[in-house]
């Protein structure tokens, strides 16, 4: 059994394919979040609407901030 895991190294591939498909996935990841963010925006307006068409109170919780995590204070509690 060998001890080496995952798959056997190519040498034959040039030594910045590494580089440029790490880059396109940090792009493809990126782009993926923002999209999720403004997904999150959307629901969250409209959560807003339908709150004040049902006329109910606002969600007892504050905005969530900006980045990954979401745990970075917004803009309006700094």
């Amino acid at each position: 059994m060998s001890s080496k895991r995952g798959r056997k190294r190519n040498d034959n591939l040039p030594p910045n394919r590494a580089r440029d498909v790490q880059r396109a996935f940090r792009a493809r990841r990126a782009a993926h979040l923002q999209a999720l963010e403004e997904r999150v925006s959307e629901l969250e307006e409209e959560n807003n609407c339908l709150r004040q068409a049902l006329s109910l109170p606002p969600a007892n919780r504050p905005p969530l901030g900006k980045g990954p995590t979401g745990k970075d204070k917004p803009k309006a509690y700094e």
